[in-house]
């Protein structure tokens, strides 16, 4: 049997002993939402960190409920505009149902991706329910792949 990485495992014990979001109040939902995941040793231990040479922007790009920030990854020295190459693009929601993630913690993955495969990433900080009913976050999503194309 394979073994499991230990920021897995250390993970999966984080999880299990959270209260499960079906017996929260939309309030402490939303409470929740409010707590960001810090950058420090241990989170980027078990989180990831970006990958080395790879350029991390933030930005915003205009959505149909207002401006929806995105991170944008690119491998170093990599342009973009008439003359510059042509590279992969991949557009990353991060997991939470809907409900709860942000960008920080889609750092290691969007890097590795934007490392390995040489693609431009955006990362989009869709609108979270229960403050946005659905469908929101999937008109944010939609307002990002679109934008991205263009761009």
């Amino acid at each position: 049997m394979a073994r499991m990485d230990r920021r897995l495992k250390l993970w999966g014990w984080v999880t299990r002993r959270q209260v499960s979001v079906a017996r929260m109040t939309e309030a402490e939902v939303v409470a929740l939402q409010g707590r960001h995941v810090p950058s420090n040793v241990v989170i980027d231990w078990i989180f990831g960190a970006v990958a080395p040479g790879i350029e991390v922007s933030n930005r915003s790009l205009p959505g149909p409920g207002g401006d929806i920030p995105i991170r944008v990854y690119r491998p170093a020295g990599a342009t973009s505009g008439a003359g510059s190459a042509a590279r992969p693009l991949v557009v990353y929601f991060h997991g939470g149902g809907f409900v709860f993630g942000e960008l920080r913690l889609g750092d290691w993955l969007c890097g590795q991706v934007a490392a390995k495969v040489g693609a431009v990433v955006v990362s989009v900080d869709y609108r979270l329910a229960p403050a946005h009913r659905f469908p929101a976050a999937v008109e944010d999503c939609y307002a990002a792949v679109v934008w991205a194309a263009a761009s």
